[in-house]
C-alpha cells in the first residue's frame, strides 16, 4: 500500500490541513520557528499506533494533541490518511489476528464484501481518532471512511487498525532528539539508559537474523554459562549487516563519502554497546569525534533502517518524516543534504521541515508547503496557491523572502561576466531560454536579479569595481527608459551597457504570444490553465522549468520560430 495524502484536523493548533505525497517527489514544509512545521510532522506520526509512546505515556501524549486554548473540547482529533491499494485486500492476510476476536466469524462475508468495493475503487481512507470528553481524551479508535454499511459496525474498527498494521512504516526524525549516544546501555536500571536507542541497536539485530536480539546476545556472555566465541559469531554477523546497508544504499549520498565502515562493539563489564567510525584514510574515530554530518547520516541510517519495532518489511513505500534536518551543518552540507533527499525518494517518501534556505529544493518547489500560524491557527498552502494568494507587487522570489526573512543565493557563480535584470523573473527567463537555445554550452556568466529597475545601482557599482564585463536589461517601459537615463549618468555608461527591450516587446513576458505562455504554464505545473497566466504565474512556471529538463525541452517545441529568433537577437545584444 502506498500513502498519497494525509488530512489533520483538530490536532493542537491546526484546524484543518492536508499534505499530498507525490511519486518520486520531495515534500517540504517551510516556515519560520513555532510556525506549527513540527506538529505537522508529529500528527502524520501520530496515525500509526505503532509509533504509540506506551501506556505510560499515551495519557500525557493524548492531553497534548488538543488544543490548549480549548479547555473543554469535545472536538475529536483526527488524522485521515487516503492510502492506494497496489496489491488487492486478501481476508486471508487478517484472518491470524481477526479471528481471535469471538465475533470474526459472523463478520467474515461483511469484510469480503467491504475488500471487494475498496479493492475496485483501488484507494482507501481511514481515520485515526482520538475522542475528547470536556477536555479529557478518550480511547483513540480508527474507522475506514466509505458508503460501506459494514463500516458502521463497531468490528469494522478492528478492521480498520488491521489495515494500518500492513501500510508502510512512519517514522518521525528529529534532528537534536536521535543524535547517537556514545554508550549505549542495555540495562534499565542504568541512569544513562536510553529505550530509543536500544530498540533501533535490538532492531539491527533483528534484521540480521530474526532469532538475533539484544536479550538473546547478553546471554551468550554471561558469567554463568559463557559462549564468546558465539557471541563474536552474532556480532560480526550485525556489523555486517550494517556495513552492508552503507554499500547498498548510503554509501554513495555526500554525508557518508568519508566513511568506509562502521563498528559495533561491546563491552561485557559495563553492559553497553559503541559505535566507530573509520574513514577512507583508515582513521578509527568513536562517535564523539565524527563530523556532525557524518553523524546525522549515521544517526539517521540506523533509526529508519533498523528500529525492530516499525520494520514492516515488503509493506510499500516507508514515510520519513524528518524536522528540521542537520540545520546547525555549513550551508554547503545543507545543500548536499538536498541532493541526497532526492536519491531517497526513490524508494522513500520524504517529508521535511525547514527554515533554512539552504534546505529549500527549488526542483520541488511545486511539492513545497508553506507554514504559517496565525492568531495560533496552523495553516498549509501548496507552493502554487502562495504566490497567487500574495497580493503585494514582488517577484517570484518575495515569498521565501517574507516566510525567512532572506533570499536563497549561491556564491559559487563565474561573477567576471555578468547580466543584471530587474528582478528574479527575467533572470529565471533568460536561464531557461538560453540553455534550450544553447544545449551543449555550458553558461559562462552569472545572472544578477534586482528588486526593481529603479533598484539596481549597488549590483551595477559592484561589477564595476570588481572590474566585470557586465550588461544590464530593463524593460521599454517609463521606468525604464527613466532607470537607463540615470544609469548611464550616474556610472558615465554607454546605451551597449544598459540596455532596454524593444519598444514592441516592453518586458520579458512579451516576448511570448498569451497561447504560449499557458502551454508554458501547462507544462510546468502538470495541469490545464484557464485564463490568461499572470506575472507571478509565469515567473513560477519558468522556476519550476529551470531545474527540470524534460520540462524545458517539450517547452521548446511549443515556441514558435518567431519568438525563438526574438531571443536568439536579444542574447547578441546581450553578448
Amino acid at each position: 500500500m502506498i500513502y498519497k495524502k494525509f488530512r489533520i484536523q483538530n490536532y493542537k493548533g491546526i484546524k484543518d490541513v492536508e499534505i499530498s505525497l507525490v511519486k518520486d517527489d520531495l515534500v517540504l514544509l517551510l516556515g519560520l520557528n513555532e510556525s506549527g512545521k513540527t506538529t505537522i510532522l508529529k500528527a502524520i506520526e501520530t496515525f500509526d499506533y505503532l509509533n504509540d509512546l506506551g501506556v505510560s505515556h499515551n495519557d500525557k501524549f493524548y492531553k497534548d494533541i488538543r488544543n490548549k486554548s480549548d479547555v473543554n473540547s469535545n472536538e475529536p482529533a483526527i488524522i485521515t490518511a487516503t492510502i492506494e491499494i497496489d496489491e488487492s485486500l486478501d481476508i486471508q492476510n487478517f484472518k491470524k489476528s481477526l479471528k481471535k476476536h469471538e465475533d470474526f466469524n459472523l463478520h467474515t462475508t461483511n469484510i469480503e464484501g467491504l475488500f471487494r468495493e475498496l479493492n475496485k475503487e483501488g484507494l482507501i481512507n481511514i481515520s485515526r481518532v482520538i475522542p475528547f470528553k470536556n477536555g479529557n481524551p478518550q480511547p483513540s479508535f480508527y474507522q475506514i471512511d466509505s458508503e460501506h454499511p459494514f463500516t458502521k459496525n463497531k468490528f469494522s474498527k478492528l478492521v480498520a487498525k488491521e489495515i494500518v498494521r500492513f501500510c508502510p512504516f512512519i517514522i518521525y526524525f528529529e534532528d537534536f532528539k536521535d543524535r547517537i549516544p556514545e554508550k549505549i546501555f542495555t540495562s534499565k536500571s542504568n541512569d544513562s539508559y536510553n529505550p530509543d536507542w536500544y530498540d533501533i541497536i535490538d532492531g539491527l539485530f533483528y534484521n540480521t537474523n530474526k532469532d538475533y536480539s539484544i536479550e538473546q546476545f547478553k546471554t551468550l556472555n554471561s558469567v554463568s554459562n559463557p559462549r564468546p566465541k558465539d557471541a563474536k559469531t552474532v556480532l560480526k554477523r550485525v556489523n555486517k549487516t550494517l556495513n552492508k546497508s552503507f554499500s547498498e544504499k548510503w554509501k554513495e549520498l555526500s554525508g557518508v563519502k568519508d566513511i568506509e565502515e562502521t563498528e559495533l562493539t561491546y563491552n561485557i563489564a559495563r553492559a553497553y554497546f559503541e559505535i566507530s567510525i573509520t574513514d577512507t584514510d583508515g582513521t578509527t574515530f568513536s562517535v564523539d569525534e565524527r563530523s556532525k554530518g557524518a553523524l546525522w547520516y549515521l544517526s539517521f541510517l540506523m533509526k529508519t533502517e533498523f528500529r525492530r519495532k516499525k520494520l514492516r518489511k515488503n509493506y510499500g513505500k516507508p514515510v520519513l518524516l524528518i524536522d528540521e534536518p542537520a540545520s546547525n551543518l555549513h550551508s554547503s552540507a545543507q545543500q548536499n543534504m538536498i541532493e541526497d533527499f532526492q536519491k531517497l525518494v526513490e524508494d522513500t517518501s520524504v517529508i521535511y521541515s525547514t527554515h533554512s534556505q539552504y534546505l529549500i529544493s527549488l526542483d520541488n518547489i511545486k511539492t513545497t508547503y508553506v507554514i504559517e500560524r496565525d492568531e495560533g491557527e496552523v495553516t498549509s498552502t501548496l507552493w502554487a496557491d502562495y504566490i497567487k494568494l500574495d497580493t503585494s507587487d514582488e517577484t517570484y522570489y518575495q515569498p521565501l523572502s517574507n516566510i525567512l526573512k532572506l533570499v536563497p543565493n549561491t556564491f559559487d557563480i563565474p561573477w567576471n561576466k555578468a547580466i543584471i535584470t530587474e528582478g528574479p523573473s527575467d533572470m529565471k527567463v533568460l536561464q531557461v531560454m538560453y540553455d534550450i537555445l544553447h544545449p551543449n554550452e555550458k553558461i559562462d556568466f552569472v545572472i544578477y536579479p534586482g528588486a526593481s529597475a529603479q533598484k539596481l545601482s549597488s549590483l551595477i557599482s559592484l561589477n564595476i569595481g570588481w572590474g566585470a564585463n557586465f550588461k544590464v536589461l530593463l524593460d521599454s517601459d517609463d521606468a525604464g527608459k527613466e532607470a537607463q537615463k540615470n544609469y548611464i549618468e550616474q556610472f558615465d555608461l554607454s546605451e551597449d551597457i544598459i540596455i532596454i527591450l524593444p519598444e514592441d516587446n516592453k518586458n520579458i513576458e512579451k516576448y511570448f504570444t498569451k497561447e504560449e505562455q499557458i502551454d508554458i504554464y501547462e507544462i510546468a505545473f502538470d495541469r490545464k490553465k484557464d485564463g490568461n497566466v499572470n506575472k507571478k504565474e509565469f515567473s513560477a512556471s519558468f522556476s519550476i522549468l529551470n531545474s527540470d529538463k524534460i520540462k524545458r525541452d517539450n517547452m521548446f517545441k511549443k515556441l514558435s520560430s518567431q519568438t525563438k529568433k526574438r531571443f536568439v537577437e536579444l542574447f547578441k545584444r546581450l553578448s
